[in-house]
């Protein structure tokens, strides 16, 4: 399943702290049982919650765990977490694991209202929040090369593109 945090960072004069404190706490939670790995995005088209993380886990029964919760979710994010805005976690199912992306691929999250050209919507998998917030209850993810996000999805109404900002930790 994938468990995704989104978030803003209003004060980007400490955003290389940030990243360097993100990297650790991601590390951390690695070492959970039902947490398999992650990589954080950041959005290239407007967005309120422009940060992304999305994390490999095993189901929504993992944010009740002693394991997870002695290290995660919003105690575990310290000093950090009042400085962070517009935060949203959901589980979603429908996709095991995310792949990793690379440097030249982009992430469009969808919302489920979107209107796609023909040619993106066969690519969309869909998912449904399991757990969590529930803020975002369905939405499509998709990946494409910098190139065809660029062009293809540029500009429409219910998709957010995304730059990967670290490679997958595992």
């Amino acid at each position: 399943m994938l468990y995704m945090v989104e978030m803003d960072l209003p004060d980007r004069s400490q955003i290389a702290d940030w990243h360097a404190w993100y990297a650790g706490h991601i590390a951390t939670l690695l070492s959970v049982e039902g947490y398999y790995g992650a990589q954080r995005f950041e959005a290239t088209t407007s967005a309120q919650s422009p940060f992304l993380a999305i994390h490999d886990v095993s189901g929504p029964e993992l944010f009740t765990s002693v394991a997870y919760t002695s290290v995660g979710g919003p105690a575990g994010t310290g000093a950090w977490r009042a400085r962070m805005t517009h935060w949203h976690r959901n589980v979603y199912a429908g996709i095991d694991s995310m792949p990793a992306l690379a440097e030249d691929q982009l992430l469009a999250l969808v919302a489920s209202e979107a209107a796609l050209p023909s040619a993106c919507e066969a690519g969309v998998q869909w998912v449904d929040s399991v757990g969590l917030d529930g803020s975002i209850p369905r939405r499509g993810v998709l990946i494409l090369s910098a190139e065809e996000g660029s062009t293809a999805l540029q500009g429409v109404r219910g998709v957010t593109l995304y730059r990967p900002i670290s490679a997958k930790f595992v």
